[in-house]
């Protein structure tokens, strides 16, 4: 399974990761890296979550 980022989602967690920067730079740089290593379980766990009505 190819995981493609769209232009919107990116420059989202961009905007954000920069407000949280803006009283701690760690937690951004965590947050961040924890919103893409979620994102790539995807490739492993595709059927993981429920199905939406």
């Amino acid at each position: 399974m190819k995981i493609q980022w769209s232009p919107l989602a990116v420059e989202r967690i961009t905007e954000i990761s920069d407000y949280i920067a803006q009283d701690n730079p760690t937690a951004a740089e965590h947050w961040v890296h924890s919103i893409f290593d979620r994102v790539e379980q995807i490739k492993d766990f595709s059927k993981t979550g429920r199905l939406v009505p």
